[in-house]
């Protein structure tokens, strides 16, 4: 039996608004390192810095020009 999870939901994001995670690094440049970046987008961090949570809503924002939530990031599964 497994437990609830919290599970990533920036991949799907990414591919709906046409941004590649690569380009989500350049804008993040000196805030957040490419490899936590990429390892968000892959769905692979267990415990994310929330300062780096903060910057990539920032980002996305700025690419997207739409308000993004931790809501838009994250979801919570129920087992």
């Amino acid at each position: 039996m497994s437990g609830p999870r919290i599970r990533w939901k920036l991949r799907a994001l990414l591919d709906r608004e046409g941004v590649s995670a690569y380009a989500l690094t350049q804008t993040l440049s000196g805030k957040v390192a490419p490899n936590t970046v990429y390892a968000f987008a892959r769905g692979t961090t267990k415990r994310p810095d929330l300062e780096a949570l903060a910057w990539v809503l920032w980002a996305l924002r700025k690419l997207t020009g739409k308000p993004y939530g931790v809501q838009d990031l994250l979801e919570y599964e129920e087992p």
